[in-house]
């Protein structure tokens, strides 16, 4: 029979501030250089259409497609989760229902555009991927992008305040704040 051991009390601790917070950390070689690239005219008019469906009450998504040259995404159309279908949004949570998703791969296949990023919003500053964020993705391809707007998309938007992943081998990379103006370009 296994002996049960005892955890070692001598060893140093990270203080917690200091400890990494889950999906921080070590990049993932494959998305280590990834870029995703969005104008300003869309990047505003997501932003500006997912807080006004929020109505600071409840969360909003859209996807965006686009299309894919090595590590770089670029973001040419958006497709919000409302007009795809009755998203079912609530406080904290919403749907995009498998029959939405199958209609928006036929018309993104038809049209040679891949699904790029997802962008849905959060009701407080949090901007983590929640377990059920991660479980329903809309796309699995590593190197596919997943943001979180804080506070339902209210104004001012502000980019270092947004939560930025990147979809790894491993599961999701949360890329650090001091590091999303190299991974998000912005252009116009």
């Amino acid at each position: 029979m296994a002996r049960k051991t005892q955890p070692n009390s001598g060893l140093p601790r990270l203080p917690e501030a200091d400890a990494p917070h889950p999906g921080e950390g070590v990049q993932p070689p494959e998305v280590e250089h990834s870029r995703l690239l969005i104008s300003r005219r869309l990047l505003d008019l997501t932003l500006s259409k997912l807080a006004a469906r929020s109505a600071e009450t409840r969360e909003s998504a859209a996807i965006w497609a686009g299309t894919i040259a090595g590590e770089d995404s670029l973001a040419t159309e958006v497709h919000f989760h409302h007009e795809l279908c009755d998203d079912r949004g609530s406080e904290l949570s919403l749907e995009l229902t498998e029959e939405a998703k199958f209609r928006l791969y036929e018309t993104l296949h038809g049209s040679g555009l891949k699904l790029v990023a997802l962008i849905h919003t959060h009701p407080e500053s949090w901007v983590g991927l929640s377990h059920i964020d991660q479980r329903n993705q809309v796309c699995s391809r590593i190197g596919f992008w997943s943001l979180v707007v804080p506070n339902y998309g209210r104004r001012p938007w502000d980019l270092f305040a947004l939560g930025v992943h990147i979809r790894a081998d491993n599961g999701w990379y949360q890329v650090p704040k001091a590091k999303i103006a190299d991974r998000i370009i912005i252009s116009g």
